[in-house]
């Protein structure tokens, strides 16, 4: 994992392995941290190696004011295309999409969705009953009722019984304590790190299935809808049985894929803190 800098306005690139095409978020902020930019990097890192693709995870992080912020992320996108690397970035918060150019990567909410729906669904093929935190968007929700779900809605979702639960609103939104809590049979993140490592252990030892994150939210790298449901699909049924758990179960064939293309494996797993 290396930062990379950029000269034309105060803004890094977070990038996991050399010399590799990347995908990856871009953030904007008075103040945007590249620790949390490096666990995002990471994140996506993984993704791309559990869909066996010889691409690198990074994760870019502009520092401005809201009245700069057109500004600098106008002279960010226009560096970062200057740049000898094959690099694409979302636009996440504080960033407004179609102002990257042609290093933008479109943020698709449908595929996401059928890519989350369809790791709930492989993890609880009986799956009856769902419930969202915050992060549910009206791809989701269709996604879920298109599937035959039936939508709980609650205030407080980490507490509701249901058959899966959708979360990743933040990273490490649920903890050790919050996994004691649950009343759910799966947890299906939605978005990046929604759980911490003591909280996925706790999720074992409760009997609850804790998804990994960067299997169930890889939808927006794969090509089209049924695709992303069939791939992820395919890769969480390859993991739910595993003997210490599905994240770890991901990890492990990630890391097996890596081992092929790089001399090294990359120090620490994608998991919140």
């Amino acid at each position: 994992m290396f930062i990379r800098k950029l000269t034309s306005t105060n803004a890094f690139v977070a990038v996991d392995l050399a010399e590799a095409p990347g995908h990856g978020v871009v953030r904007c902020a008075p103040k945007i941290l590249q620790g949390g930019a490096k666990d995002l990097a990471r994140t996506t890192t993984y993704a791309l190696a559990a869909l066996e693709r010889q691409e690198t995870g990074i994760s870019a992080g502009i520092n401005a004011a809201p009245n700069d912020r057109d500004s600098a992320v106008a002279a960010f996108a226009q560096e970062v295309d200057g740049w000898d690397a094959d690099y694409y970035l979302t636009a996440a918060k504080g960033v407004e999409a179609a102002s990257l150019g042609a290093i933008e990567q479109a943020d698709d909410a449908v595929l996401l969705a059928a890519g989350v729906v369809a790791a709930g669904l492989t993890a609880c093929p009986d799956a009856g009953t769902a419930v969202v935190d915050g992060s549910a968007g009206p791809e989701l929700v269709a996604e879920l009722t298109n599937r035959g779900l039936t939508l709980i809605e609650a205030e407080q979702p980490l507490i509701t019984e249901a058959d899966l639960l959708f979360v990743g609103f933040k990273v490490g939104a649920i903890d050790h304590g919050a996994a004691d809590r649950l009343r759910t049979r799966a947890v299906v993140p939605t978005g990046p790190l929604p759980l911490t490592t003591k909280a996925i252990a706790h999720c074992r030892r409760n009997g609850v299935l804790a998804l990994p994150d960067f299997v169930t939210t890889a939808g927006p790298l794969v090509g089209d809808a049924d695709s992303a449901r069939d791939v992820i699909s395919e890769i969480i049924s390859s993991v739910v049985g595993h003997t210490d758990g599905p994240v770890l179960g991901a990890c492990e064939r990630a890391e097996t894929f890596l081992a092929g293309w790089q001399d090294d494996l990359p120090f620490g797993r994608p998991m919140a803190a």
